[in-house]
């Protein structure tokens, strides 16, 4: 948002010249976001005809539309808007807000000035804060959707959230309200499959309002009961999704809410049944691996029957073994390790060199990268693949060879060299860039190449014949990681594991994205921003390697690496044709795929790395 100085002084009256509130009503889908960009591009239509008043207003009313009122931005939004709005913008906002009937709109005026909490009348926050309340529940009345319910969602979470902070200690009123509203949509949806805007519903009750639900309501416990048979009903009909991943979400989100219910309501056998038929699910999606003959298919299979053992074992732990319980367990076990033995007859070799990669094949150096993890425990197997050899080349040495092959090679420097596709369409024409970064690229990609088959490769064909890697095994990678957000491990595991395996398909599509996601992380942690101002789009994958904060935290050549990899035309530029589909099935298996999915491991164990290190030096 701009600061206050930036913002020329406009008064109420100047909003009804310009009959703002039409935007409100012709807008299909009310919400702020859509609003947010019809306000910012009438700014820039009014800053072309040199009406400077229409031009800030429409401003100041894109930026105020365009905040994310969700729990993880909120305090830097609250602290953001009190810092930049005036009091004479709030009684512009309290003036506006008497006037407007759009519920979404008017939610956002009075969350705003609950926030700023600056008004000649101490009890009138209060009383916006119950306008804003009011006004989340119509719009999230108007915004219910089985297929896009993430909108309905949040306007619910966060009327439950303000709830509390009017009813206090004594009253229970206002969240009452939500209460009851939540209780009707979900009563609306009862014989509706295949939707999850129930679920999110009910989440809203168990997150928010978790502490306080008895006090709402002196007969809870018959609601938790009701909550619960309905989550368990919406499991079931899951079934008839048409996409099974989907399905497998939704029916473990229903069931994981199921068995909250019953915790909640204190009902311990029947929170552990539900807990069953959560393990069940991991059960269902591992055989629809084999039903859609997923690729890996065993492997895959096996890795979702061990998350369902995972789930047994710790109904186990909590409520205390039982015999079918057990008997379950060495059922699935006995499956996974069938699933498993077949599995190893699909494994993927790495390829050490085919066609056009044939003349940087070094047997010497494959064998080196062998006897590197040949005989080691997982642990130091992996570390000795990150950094027992040295498999990024300094900033500096790259740009020196780079000089070296312009000053061997002037005469076809003069001449553009054009990469095709495999359609034979033009991809990328050099000359672009200048001469020095273009020949970087074409050394460091040369490099990524050789390492990718002569040491990456045979080192993880090497890991795999030792080891029989699960997810569990690499935890020690994922957990506690500062380089991996909550919520990602998972992912990176997955991704870690295929590339090991060699399904580069999967650990692409995976690691390509969270990687991305990763740099930006770790500069939000060091205090960066990495969003834009008004419409706070993240910054793209390119902008992020630019950042000169980004040097702080990694070296120079690996962030050159990266671009080169990831987003540069005359480099590797994967992530790029990944996310446009113009990979094809062979193209997962380049030399240089092989190289990211190594470099994602580097920065993954680098936080780790002194521990390792000092480890073996004692040893």
């Amino acid at each position: 948002m701009s600061q206050v100085e930036s913002v020329p002084q406009f008064e109420l009256s100047d909003f009804d010249k310009y009959q703002w509130t039409e935007i409100l009503d012709k807008r299909i889908s009310k919400e702020c976001q859509n609003y947010s960009e019809e306000f910012r591009i009438l700014s820039e239509a009014y800053k072309l005809s040199g009406d400077r008043i229409a031009q800030e207003i429409f401003k100041f009313l894109s930026e105020i539309t365009s905040l994310l009122m969700e729990p993880q931005s909120l305090p830097a939004v609250e602290e953001m808007i009190t810092s930049a709005l005036s009091d004479h913008h709030l009684a512009i906002l309290r003036g506006l807000a008497i006037k407007i009937t759009d519920p979404e709109m008017l939610a956002r005026l009075a969350d705003i000035l609950w926030i700023c909490k600056r008004d000649p009348e101490k009890a009138r926050p209060i009383r916006m804060a119950k306008v804003a309340v009011e006004s989340y529940l119509q719009s999230a009345r108007n915004l219910e959707d089985t297929e896009n319910w993430m909108s309905c969602y949040e306007r619910l979470q966060r009327a439950a959230q303000l709830a509390p902070l009017i009813d206090g200690k004594k009253n229970t009123v206002i969240r009452y309200q939500v209460f009851n509203h939540i209780d009707k949509l979900i009563d609306r949806y009862i014989g509706i499959d295949n939707e999850f805007l129930t679920g999110s519903a009910m989440k809203v009750l168990q997150e928010e309002f978790r502490k306080n639900l008895n006090i709402i309501h002196s007969n809870f416990l018959i609601y938790a009961t009701k909550y619960a048979t309905i989550a368990a009903q919406k499991a079931v009909c899951m079934d008839k999704f048409p996409n099974y991943h989907q399905a497998f979400c939704h029916k473990k989100a229903y069931r994981d809410i199921e068995s909250e219910w019953y915790k909640i309501a204190g009902d311990k056998e029947s929170e552990r049944i539900a807990k069953l038929s959560l393990a069940e699910v991991e059960v269902w999606y591992a055989e629809q691996a084999l039903v859609e003959n997923e690729h890996n298919v065993y492997s895959v299979a096996a890795g979702r029957l061990e998350n369902a053992l995972r789930v047994l074992k710790k109904i186990e732990d909590t409520f205390g073994k039982r015999q079918e319980t057990s008997a379950r367990i060495e059922e699935l076990h006995k499956q996974m390790l069938d699933y498993q033995k077949k599995s190893m007859s699909n494994i993927f070799n790495i390829p050490l060199g085919e066609g056009e990669n044939n003349d940087l094949i070094n047997p010497q150096i494959q064998q080196i990268a062998i006897e590197l993890v040949k005989h080691k425990s997982l642990y130091d197997a992996l570390y000795s693949l990150a950094f027992g050899a040295n498999l990024i080349h300094r900033f500096e040495d790259i740009e020196s060879e780079a000089k070296q092959d312009i000053e061997s090679h002037k005469i076809s420097y003069l001449i553009p060299r054009v990469l095709l596709d495999e359609e034979g369409k033009t991809k990328a024409v050099s000359g672009s860039e200048d001469a020095l970064v273009e020949s970087m690229f074409r050394t460091a990609n040369f490099y990524q190449c050789y390492y990718g088959l002569n040491f990456i490769a045979p080192a993880c064909n090497q890991l795999c014949s030792e080891h029989n890697v699960s997810l569990d095994d690499l935890s020690f990678i994922v957990n506690e990681n500062p380089f991996i957000p909550k919520g990602r491990e998972l992912i990176y595991a997955r991704g870690l594991i295929a590339g090991l395996q060699g399904d580069f398909v999967v650990a692409a599509h995976l690691l390509i994205p969270q990687l991305e996601n990763s740099l930006r992380h770790i500069l939000k942690l060091n205090g960066t921003i990495t969003s834009h101002l008004q419409i706070q789009h993240d910054y793209t994958l390119g902008k992020v390697l630019e950042l000169a904060e980004l040097k702080q935290l990694l070296t120079e050549e690996t962030i050159f690496n990266l671009r080169c990899l990831l987003i540069e035309s005359l480099g590797s530029n994967l992530r790029n044709e990944l996310c446009h589909g113009l990979f094809d099935y062979h193209r997962f298996f380049a030399p240089e795929v092989l190289y990211l999915w190594w470099l994602t491991l580097y920065l993954c164990l680098i936080p780790s790395y002194r521990q390792w290190a000092s480890k073996t030096k004692e040893e």
